[in-house]
């Protein structure tokens, strides 16, 4: 006894070995596919991770530096300094700023991320510049108010010399 459909049942095998067949190989081909861009965007996430932690590291010691900044400044302008003390903490300044802006320029990292930073510190160049010239004209205004007070004096003097005399 021998089955009348034998040839049918045999396409239909083969054609679905086939379509087995073509379905396994593209399956297998969409997950290698899958496990090396998997494999890429992971290496690409680690390398930007590393990247953003050196980006974040140096403007949290960026942050520091500035904190301690606006403290000297502030002391600077809080404090009463003779002209000595006044210069030396504007060169401690000056100094701090111009080692941040070395820094800054310096890293290997692309400068746009601390765009801010340099605009601060150009702020803080300003203020330490109108800092130096009002420290200036309150000395000239403290010298001419000295020179007006001894002037009062000696004229209050002459005219008392002046009524002595009548």
């Amino acid at each position: 006894m021998e089955a009348t459909n034998k040839k049918s049942r045999l396409k239909a095998k083969q054609i679905f070995y086939l379509f087995f067949v073509v379905t396994l190989v593209i399956i297998t081909i969409g997950g290698v596919v899958g496990i090396v861009t998997a494999r890429e965007g992971i290496a690409l996430l680690e390398e930007k991770k590393t990247e953003y932690d050196a980006i974040f590291k140096q403007q949290a010691e960026l942050n520091f530096q500035l904190e301690d900044l606006f403290r000297d400044m502030n002391n600077l302008r809080t404090k009463q300094r003779n002209s000595s003390e006044h210069k030396h903490m504007q060169q401690l300044i000056s100094k701090k700023r111009v080692q941040m802006e070395k820094e800054i320029t310096g890293s290997d990292i692309d400068n746009t991320k601390y765009e801010i930073y340099q605009t601060v510190l150009e702020q803080i160049k300003t203020v330490q510049a109108t800092m130096d010239e009002l420290d200036r004209e309150s000395k000239k205004r403290e010298s001419n108010i000295e020179q007006l007070e001894k002037c009062r004096i000696k004229y209050q003097e002459l005219t008392k010399s002046k009524l002595n005399r009548q």
